[in-house]
């Protein structure tokens, strides 16, 4: 499993009108796995937050019910262990890595169209979940009908849960980011700052910590 940041949590997520439902959609996933839609789908360009999101389900899940078994993989990750089961076990075998999990998120799932292959393992993987109430998060930098050769069982997959998608950040969630991070972090800015980072018009959350990290530096100097 990837190593989680332990700064991925809901408590540190900005909520704002471009990812309220995606944020709303991930905490019930936390604390109802499998229930009410599966798999869920977040998607929006780099940057917004869909990892934070997914990292925040695992540490929420872990809190909220410590019993249950959380799997969190990037793309690389996921295709690493089918590479690695593929020599060891064999294709009909390789579903049973995740059946021990109440709760697949598997990050940046447009890089794993590349092989047939593997899209066969993750729609069994899915399948096998689904059909015993467990509950599967999918990010992507784009919504599953634009992932270019992704193979048409698996769109449908995707597309039969929920799909949400996260947008960039409008002012006062800009701003709130600024503050938020500062808070996190015990950086101490300066009066106006917020205000003035925010009134740029950033297009993801990673533009605004690129922005804070100058600002930072420069007060340090």
């Amino acid at each position: 499993m990837a190593t989680l940041d332990p700064h991925l949590t809901f408590e540190n997520f900005v909520v704002g009108p471009a990812n309220r439902l995606a944020a709303a959609a991930a905490r019930r996933a936390a604390e109802r796995p499998g229930v009410s839609y599966n798999p869920l789908f977040i998607y929006g360009p780099h940057g917004l937050g869909k990892t934070h999101l997914l990292g925040a389900i695992a540490r929420h899940a872990a809190k909220v019910s410590p019993g249950k078994t959380v799997h969190f993989e990037t793309s690389q990750g996921f295709l690493s262990r089918v590479v690695e089961d593929m020599e060891d076990k064999g294709k009909e075998d390789l579903r049973e890595r995740y059946r021990d999990a109440d709760i697949l998120l598997l990050d940046d799932v447009q890089f794993l169209t590349a092989e047939p292959h593997v899209q066969d393992i993750l729609l069994l993987t899915l399948d096998a979940l689904a059909q015993e109430g467990k509950q599967a998060v999918l990010a992507s930098d784009r919504p599953p009908a634009d992932i270019e050769g992704l193979a048409a069982h698996l769109r449908t997959r995707f597309e039969s849960g929920l799909l949400v998608t996260m947008g960039p950040p409008e002012y006062e969630t800009r701003v709130a980011i600024v503050q938020k991070v500062a808070e996190t972090f015990r950086h101490v800015l300066g009066p106006g700052v917020p205000d003035a980072i925010g009134g740029i018009p950033y297009r993801s959350v990673a533009e605004i910590l690129g922005a804070l990290d100058r600002i930072l530096e420069i007060q340090d100097v």
